[in-house]
């Protein structure tokens, strides 16, 4: 090389002498320091020798492209905060740059670098804009606490948030109008302007302070006030809501008391008291004006009882000008009542209708509770109603325990949202702070359950919305009384342009079903808390974070979409070292270390001093960094933010990206910031030995960190992904790659070593292995073997929160199989996933896995165990959802867990049947030991979409056995459910396990604590009649049965013609007996009559103590019958001592005549009496339609069987009887069938040739099958022994007739033997 090994750039001239009109080149051999000024511009920049930026020198420099074949070199020492900002790098254009190599890089002569690239080819980088050095701090840390914000005090509005006064005397402007005048007549009556109507004379009732109206013969009779007077000397303000409040009691004497009004009775105004005002106008300037308000049928009293008239007037321009009378009348009531009023009140809404200017913003409901209204505690106002016409918010009061209560009450109504309806302030709306809702509700009238929902509504900014912060559950009349309360935060739809307006909306109401009448009381809604204003941080990690630096807050909900961004504008130090961030702008309130301990969200500085940027183009293609082909260097790129970097769905283009470099020990890239990148954070391929630590990635397209096939032995240590978008789906995605899945942590190497990381709110999941079955170099090149059976690096204190689907999805680890070892087998340690939409871990296929601490909450599934067998879970705690949570999600309008209606809701989602049955494999499902598992019984009370909520559940669809044989112990297991649920027992039979044994190591799944050992099994007759009283029945369909080791052997038989069969078993001790039913996988035809694999089985399983015993099949009759073969087959031993063991049930059969029974050994042979194609079985492992009849087609007429054939091996398949086997070994039988063979047109086949030898496939062949024992003392393992060739298609052969397969052949036997 031209350049030296150390440069030396003492007295190295600048940069700028090397710059012209088109790309700037660092000569090879040549040191140069940057001096260019605070804006550059170049043509491009190609470093041979060295480029030294001085530290902290600040410019920014733009540029089409970066190429490094020597070495560049800068560094920032100073706190991060926008305003430290150094060398600023952006590269420009959209225009692809050929990069030519000074000296031979692997791939790369010459090479097309696309647009906007900085490349390492060959060279070096040195760029330390964050030292890991003692109190260089950390970039991200938990929060610890918020500071919240105090609620908003905004300035009262006259007439709008605050009372109005009225104006002054005309008389004497000195004198202030009263807001309020009274006639309660409790001193007597003024008759100067108190008439009754149309000739009707008033009364004064002295003793009780009424004024009374008697002898009514016409409707136009009643009231009249003249208040002219008043209105002369003060003033009518125009276009201000007035109230008038009248206290009336009709007495009709031909109603008894207590009756219904007249008005009531025929719910209409016209049979109602009206109140109307009159306006005499000035002689030519107009008429009497006159305005009339009706008394509603939903407010009436009932015959002499009081009740209140309130109602609302305004005074228009036109109202208001010439006038020279005003009166107010009250009239239409029917001839021959009394009417007496008690009170008279006209007033402005005085401060009782406002919230107190002082602090308008606690309570933002006035008057929900009904007990301080204005008119004397009686008017509506400020509540109103949207139906004017049938019906207005009324004030009425009952006795309760002695004590006198007012409430709201609704009548007449005619729509799902007529309801109790007011405005509150919308400048109280401030931006992440919480409020509570909250009130009373009752109904009568229906005897239907009702629903409801409290909507929030009105014009925001960004159009009309309708927010629902509060759904009720369902309540009846029966219930009384039902509080409804909840929390919400305010959001964008929130941001109203004025009051908003409130209703009460119920469901499960209709013009069929009619609509209640409702009551309400203590209606509020109560500011809560504030938006975060500041986060509480440790001091020692955010030591380097300052003023005006930007910041990432991760989600607290179950989608990285609702992380927050921020920019700190002040840094305070409390007295116990830690920090306060305060932020410009508040944000909503999050999970911090003190709400949640040990899982609260992350909060991270995104702005660094050294910044490397793509341009912004309009489009998702902006500039990448690429250290290419280049081993043996180590690359140290620390504390640098890069911005807009990444290209869309371009291959190789991702913000960092070390590719194929090979071993690049004391490499670092550690410390970054990848913001908004349109592809990836950091891509590791084809690299060994490198650092990724501290880096965050925070708004990414595609995953954050990969890993491909041939890294290896990279520390990827503390590193934080957030909020991964799906911008790449299904059609724009690089082909052979999988970045619309957008996860955290994307590994597909086992061979790297992640401690510490957190990925939060990844589009699916947050940390996701999968391990090849092959291994794929460069361009996806197969360059090796199966990756899934080598050894996994160090994985633990790993966090995964917020994701979308997965926290941790673990698939394909097959360690076991290379080692066969169980202390070198996968393991996962103290991994923590909480609030992940699905499961926190997902485990597919993970042979022989341990998952050695960890805690798990707010999932959907804890921990879901699929298609793996051997699996340790120690030291765990599962939660449910907690009610922070649950509250959390609700108050902020979050995705809910229970997504969809079929998702059960489980701490443990395990399965029930082993996925693997060879003799070399594990050979147990599950250990779980040092687990509690608490929070799942909550159940519509906390999860209504969920149809279960159990602390362990099973998997649906992996019941491959027809049975539960996942061997399964518990030790030191705590089950904390208040409906002493640990497993659903009827819903697992359901799923295909009616025979559930659970190992109780130590007896901690004991209900009454008091066993030192035990089973937990299905509480059925089959599982525990032999056991006397040691079972008792527990909740879940499950019963526990005290101090016994169970062993379990498998009798696997003919599925067909087995159905009402049972396998007897009787303890020969005690001479109790239990009858097991057998049980079949209900797939589709094809997987119910495949011969391999179980699928064409019925299984007997029995779970029992040491003893010796009888098992006997028995019919629904009771005889002794033999299901055509009886497979046995043992468990692998429980985790405890005394189970049942292999020698201690001797199998009855019943009597046979082997020389009649055995003579024609095929079962529905002949096609002139067959009628359906059962017991034939096949070995066609594909397609869905497989042994079909086919009537008429067969030889002589008869009815076919047919098969559509695709490989050699395919054919129909039966069973033979076993004891007939067993009974005719080594005697001769004769095989013969007819068979046809056509193409898939039904042509004659052409390919048949049975003058060829049978291992070459040419001609039908006869092939039995025979299962043998690996080891016949302890039968757990059977295998497949195939016997060719005993029958072949005989000669002459016409493809155009039916052909002859015929041999003859001794008879093997074997548990179970098929042809």
């Amino acid at each position: 090389s031209c350049n030296p090994v150390e440069f030396d750039c003492t007295d190295a001239a600048g940069l700028s002498s090397v710059v012209g009109g088109g790309p700037v080149v660092v000569p090879c051999g040549t040191c140069l320091v940057y001096d260019l000024g605070a804006e550059a511009t170049i043509g491009g920049l190609n470093i041979i020798g060295k480029l030294l930026v001085p530290t902290n020198y600040k410019s920014t420099l733009s540029t089409p492209f970066i190429f490094v074949q020597g070495e560049l070199e800068m560094s920032d020492d100073r706190p991060i905060s926008e305003d430290n900002t150094s060398m600023k790098i952006v590269l420009t254009g959209n225009t692809d740059v050929m990069f030519t190599p000074h000296e031979p890089v692997a791939g790369a002569a010459p090479l097309n670098a696309g647009e906007k690239p900085f490349l390492v080819a060959g060279g070096k980088l040195n760029i330390r804009g964050w030292d890991d050095v003692e109190g260089s701090g950390k970039t991200w840390t938990p929060i610890l606490a918020m500071a919240e914000a105090d609620r908003l005090y905004p300035n009262p509005i006259v007439g709008e948030t605050a009372a109005r006064t009225a104006l002054p005397r005309l008389s004497n402007p000195t004198i202030t109008c009263p807001n309020k005048i009274v006639h309660d007549f409790e001193g007597g009556v003024d008759f100067s302007v108190w008439k009754g109507g149309d000739g009707n004379i008033l009364s004064y009732d002295e003793a009780n302070g009424t004024l009374t109206a008697t002898n009514l013969r016409l409707d136009s009779q009643g009231f009249r006030l003249d208040f002219t007077k008043l209105t002369k000397d003060c003033p009518i303000t125009q276009d201000v809501t007035y109230l008038v409040t009248i206290r009336l009691k009709i007495e009709d004497p031909t109603l008894e008391d207590g009756a219904v009004s007249i008005c009531e009775t025929n719910n209409h105004k016209d049979h109602c008291p009206k109140l109307g005002r009159s306006i005499v106008k000035a002689e030519g300037k107009g008429w009497i004006y006159d305005k009339e308000v009706n008394l509603l049928p939903s407010s009436i009293g009932r015959n002499n009882e009081w009740f209140t008239f309130a109602s609302e007037w305004t005074w228009n321009a036109v109202d208001l000008t010439d006038d020279v009378a005003q009166v107010f009348y009250l009239k239409n009531f029917k001839p021959g009542q009394i009417i007496h009023m008690d009170e008279f009140q006209f007033e402005l809404p005085s401060p009782k209708a406002y919230a107190p200017v002082e602090d308008p913003c606690l309570e933002l409901v006035v008057n929900g509770d009904a007990e301080n209204a204005d008119g004397r505690g009686w008017h509506h106002y400020p509540m109103w109603s949207g139906r004017t016409d049938r019906f207005i918010p009324t004030i009425l009061e009952e006795t309760v325990d002695g004590a006198v209560n007012k409430y709201w009450h609704i009548e007449n109504r005619v729509w799902v949202g007529d309801s109790l309806r007011f405005h509150v302030n919308h400048q109280c709306f401030m931006l992440g702070s919480t409020y509570t809702v909250s009130l009373r509700a009752r109904f009568t009238g229906k005897t239907h359950p009702v629903t409801y929902w409290f909507e929030i509504k009105g014009e925001t900014t960004g159009g009309y919305k309708y927010n629902k912060p509060l759904y009720c559950p369902s309540q009846s009349a029966a219930d009384g009384w039902v509080t409804c309360s909840g929390d919400f935060v305010v959001d964008e739809y929130y941001e109203f342009t004025s009051s908003p307006e409130i209703i009460l909306v119920t469901q499960d109401e209709n013009d069929s079903t009619g609509y209640v009448d409702w009551d309400f009381d203590d209606v509020s809604i109560k500011f809560k808390s504030g938006p975060a204003a500041g986060l509480e941080v440790g001091g020692s990690d955010a030591a380097r974070w300052a003023v005006n630096s930007d910041v990432h807050i991760t989600s607290s909900t179950l989608h990285g979409q609702d992380a927050q961004d921020g920019r700190v504008k002040a840094v305070s130090q409390k007295a116990n070292g830690n920090v306060v961030l305060e932020l410009e702008n508040p944000i909503t309130p999050v999970f911090s270390e003190k709400e949640t301990p040990g899982y609260g969200v992350e909060i991270a500085v995104t702005s660094r001093n050294i910044k490397i940027i793509g341009e912004d183009d309009g489009t998702y293609n902006g500039g990448y960094l690429q250290v290419f082909h280049t081993p043996g260097v180590a690359q140290v790129i620390e504390g640098v933010e890069f911005f807009n970097m990444g290209q869309s769905s371009r291959k190789n283009r991702f913000a960092i990206q070390l590719l194929y470099n090979g071993n690049v020990e004391g490499t670092s890239i550690s410390s970054n910031s990848i913001r908004k990148s349109n592809m990836r954070c950091i891509s590791v391929d084809g690299t060994a030995n490198a650092t990724i630590a501290s880096n965050v990635g925070a708004g990414i397209a595609g995953h954050c960190f990969y890993f491909d096939r041939i890294s290896a032995d990279n520390m990827v240590i503390d590193n934080l992904a957030s909020n991964m978008n799906n911008r790449i789906n299904w059609n724009n995605r690089i082909d052979g790659w999988d970045d619309y899945d957008a996860d955290g942590f994307a590994i597909w190497s086992p061979f790297n070593h992640f401690i510490g990381n957190v990925a939060a709110g990844g589009h699916k999941r947050g940390f996701r292995y999968y391990l090849d079955w092959r291994t794929l170099g460069e361009d996806l090149i197969n360059v090796g073997p199966n990756m899934r059976r080598n050894p996994i690096g160090t994985f633990k204190d790993n966090k995964a929160h917020s994701n979308f689907r997965q926290g941790f999805h673990l698939a394909d680890f097959e360690q076991f199989f290379q080692f066969r070892d169980p202390e070198n087998v996968p393991v996962f340690e103290n991994l923590s996933a909480y609030r992940n939409r699905e499961q926190g871990i997902y485990v597919m296929n993970c042979v022989h896995c341990e998952f050695n601490g960890g805690f798990l909450s707010d999932n959907q599934k804890g921990i879901e165990i699929r298609r793996s067998d051997g699996i340790t879970l120690q030291d765990f705690v599962i939660q449910g959802q907690t009610e922070l949570f649950k509250n959390y999600v609700t108050d902020n309008n979050s995705h809910k867990l229970c997504g969809h209606s079929g998702w059960t809701y489980e701490g443990i989602h395990m399965m029930g049947t082993l996925w693997r049955y060879g003799h070399l494999d594990p050979g147990f499902g599950i250990r779980v030991k040092n687990v509690v598992l608490s929070g799942f019984d909550k159940e519509k009370e906390y999860y209504d979409n969920c149809p279960s909520t159990e602390p362990i559940g099973f998997s649906t669809d992996t019941h491959y056995g027809g049975h539960f044989d996942y061997k399964t112990s518990f030790e030191n297991v705590t089950v904390d459910d208040g409906r002493d649920i640990i497993l659903d027992g009827c819903r697992a039979a359901s799923y295909g396990y009616p025979d559930i044994a659970f190992n109780d190591i130590d007896g901690s799944l004991d209900p009454d604590k008091s066993a030192s050992n035990g089973f937990l099994v299905t509480d059925q007759p089959y599982m525990t009649g032999l056991f006397g009283d040691s079972c008792k029945s527990t909740a879940g369909c499950m019963s526990y049965c005290a101090e016994i080791c169970l062993g379990m052997v498998t009798f696997f038989t003919e599925r067909f013609g087995t159905e009402n069969y049972k396998l007897k078993v009787t303890d020969t001790a005690s001479g109790l007996s239990i009858d097991i039913p057998g049980n079949v996988r209900t797939y589709n035809e094809r997987w119910n009559t495949y011969a391999y694999d179980g699928g064409a089985e019925r299984t007997f399983a029995a779970s029992l103590p040491a003893g010796n015993y009888t098992a006997e099949f028995v019919d629904e009759f009771g005889n002794t019958v033999w299901p055509t073969y009886a497979e046995e087959q043992w468990a692998q031993a429980a985790d405890c001592s005394g189970g049942v063991s292999i020698g201690d049930i001797t199998v009855i059969k019943p009597a046979m005549d082997a020389a009649t029974e055995c003579v024609d050994m095929v079962r529905n042979g002949d096609s002139a009496t067959r009628s359906d194609v059962t017991p034939w079985i096949h070995t066609k492992w594909y397609g869905e339609i497989v042994n079909e009849l086919k009537p008429g087609e067969g030889i002589d007429g008869g009815n076919a069987i047919a098969m559509d054939r695709t490989y050699h091996w395919t054919g129909i398949a039966q069973n033979l009887n076993s004891m007939c086997t067993d009974a005719r070994e080594g005697e001769w039988y004769e095989f013969s069938a007819w068979m046809k063979m056509t193409d898939a047109n039904g042509n004659p086949s052409t390919n048949i040739d049975p003058n060829r030898e049978w291992w070459r496939n040419q001609a039908p062949i006869m092939t039995i099958t025979d299962r043998q024992y690996r080891d016949v003392s302890t039968k757990q393992h059977l295998y497949n022994a195939e016997h060719r060739n005993l029958a072949a298609l005989a000669r002459p052969y016409n493809n155009d007739e039916w052909g002859h397969i015929h041999g003859i052949f001794k008879m093997p036997t074997s548990p179970r033997l098929w042809f």
